[in-house]
């Protein structure tokens, strides 16, 4: 099987209800064996919990379309527990497995495919065309920067040259497109993507030091993006201390699509994001280092640090509690 884990794990949990139900007639007839007679065995019962907390309104969908089609689809019983956070799926082992595997199937869209608690991370080729591609010999793959290639392979054959279209070439040069991005002398290394967009909520980072609260709170509310870094000329946040780049890291604001309970549908939200701009000693989100030329979704009460300063910057927002 190949695909996407959700379509991976979709078919597996199909495969797997016709290998348990073709099972469960072979035993349901009378007795081979010496088994007592009697009719059909009745399948077994099986209940499996899947964390769902944040998404519940996702599974359940407008009017309750969403959960009533995946029970009708698979055959299980599928129930929201909002106390838990959990999705509880029963029924027969076959409608448990498909059950599961559309549940999840539904999370996974819900959270755009990224890494765990809901947390995404923007994968190669959904990052800005802006920065550069990664080092290293790369052979053309799809949409994204590549696939890695022995160096002492021999060349792919281009197969016969064709003559390329002559068009008209209406972008900036590169000195040209440079001076486009520069600030105050400086040449920016960060270029915005187009779904950019300024935040409703005013989001605010409050800035601990050896943790106790240092100066007043610092709005990040009222522009589409935040620089951070020791290059006071173009910085909207100075970090001063020694271990930080010039331009170390940047807070963006994205527009996405995200459900809404009280809707009962998809609206468009500005969702902070960080990414750090190969800084030389990294960005520690909740205390992991992140990977530098990623966006990293943030959530409310995430804690930020830059390079080596002991500095913790608290993101937290008007509604914050």
């Amino acid at each position: 099987m190949s695909g996407s884990e959700a379509q991976v794990a979709a078919a597996a949990a199909a495969v797997r209800k016709i290998i348990a139900e073709a099972r469960e007639r072979e035993s349901g007839g009378g007795g081979g064996g010496g088994g007592g007679g009697g009719g059909p065995r009745e399948p077994a019962e099986a209940t499996e919990r899947v964390p769902c907390a944040g998404s519940e309104g996702r599974i359940i969908g407008k009017g309750g379309e969403t959960i009533r089609r995946i029970s009708r689809e698979s055959g299980a019983r599928i129930d929201i527990e909002r106390d838990s956070g959990e999705c509880v799926v029963s029924g027969s082992v076959a409608a448990v497995m498909a059950g599961v595997a559309a549940v999840r199937r539904v999370l996974e869209e819900d959270r755009g495919g990224g890494g765990g608690g809901g947390r995404r991370r923007e994968t190669e080729a959904e990052m800005p065309s802006s920065l550069p591609a990664p080092p290293g010999p790369y052979a053309a793959a799809g949409d994204g920067y590549g696939v890695p290639v022995d160096p002492g392979d021999p060349p792919p054959d281009p197969g016969p040259p064709k003559a390329p279209p002559i068009e008209p070439n209406f972008g900036l040069s590169g000195a040209l497109a440079a001076e486009t991005n520069t600030v105050n002398g400086v040449e920016l290394v960060y270029v915005e993507p187009p779904e950019k967009t300024k935040p409703s909520l005013k989001w605010r980072l409050y800035v601990f030091k050896n943790g106790e609260l240092t100066g007043e709170p610092l709005h990040i509310h009222r522009q589409s993006y935040y620089l951070f870094g020791r290059e006071r000329k173009v910085v909207d946040v100075p970090t001063d201390h020694p271990s930080c780049s010039k331009q170390h890291a940047v807070i963006q604001y994205r527009e996405r699509t995200k459900w809404d309970d009280d809707e009962g549908a998809d609206v468009k939200v500005a969702v902070p994001y960080i990414m750090d701009l190969n800084s030389t000693n990294g960005t520690h989100l909740n205390g992991d280092r992140i990977e530098p030329q990623r966006y990293y979704e943030l959530l409310e009460k995430d804690t930020i640090k830059f390079g080596m300063s002991t500095r913790e910057y608290v993101l937290l927002n008007e509604d914050s509690k």
